[in-house]
């Protein structure tokens, strides 16, 4: 994916939901280290929307969030070690193809019904695909594109996940940033 298609990504998704008007500084900005390299993409996401949540359902991480359930490095761990512990068999057979193991998915998002949204990290982070897992049952859809690109992709209608609910999203989705902090 190139510069300019991760800015039109970026471009066409705050055009169809407008951030909200001061998502705060950047955990980047705030000068918080980060102890995973995630792609450039994602930084530009968190800037413009900062954490929050797409239509009261789909949920936004940063690093270094201020709520551990929106950091990218908690949820990460706590997803990997969900993983560990299962066989998923047709999971661990897709990343195969990758070149990674369950344990190596990196966690940048979520539903309100647990399912997790993942960085599948082959290659150049720039270039890293992402899977979509649903809670329990691990079901799961593959979509090369960043993170920016799958809710756009999701927003619109482009990319439709089997085992999210019906009246998501809808016709107008709107941002909310965290509450919680």
């Amino acid at each position: 994916m190139t510069d300019v298609n991760r800015a039109d990504d970026l471009l066409s998704l705050t055009a169809l939901c407008p951030p909200p008007g001061d998502p705060g500084p950047s955990h980047r900005e705030r000068g918080f280290p980060t102890s995973r390299q995630i792609p450039e993409s994602h930084y530009d996401l968190v800037r413009a929307y900062g954490t929050g949540c797409f239509d009261d359902f789909l949920w936004i991480f940063a690093m270094n969030a201020d709520n551990v359930n929106l950091d990218i490095e908690s949820t990460t761990g706590v997803t990997q070690s969900i993983l560990r512990a299962k066989a998923a068999p047709d999971l661990r057979e897709a990343l195969t193809r990758y070149g990674v193991t369950p344990q190596d998915l990196i966690q940048w998002g979520g539903t309100d019904n647990g399912d997790s949204l993942l960085w599948i990290p082959a290659g150049e982070p720039k270039h890293w695909p992402t899977i979509v897992i649903q809670a329990g049952q691990l079901a799961f859809a593959c979509s090369p594109r960043s993170s920016t690109g799958v809710v756009l992709d999701i927003l619109t209608g482009e990319l439709h996940i089997r085992f999210f609910p019906d009246d998501f999203p809808s016709d107008h989705p709107e941002f909310s940033t965290n509450p919680f902090v």
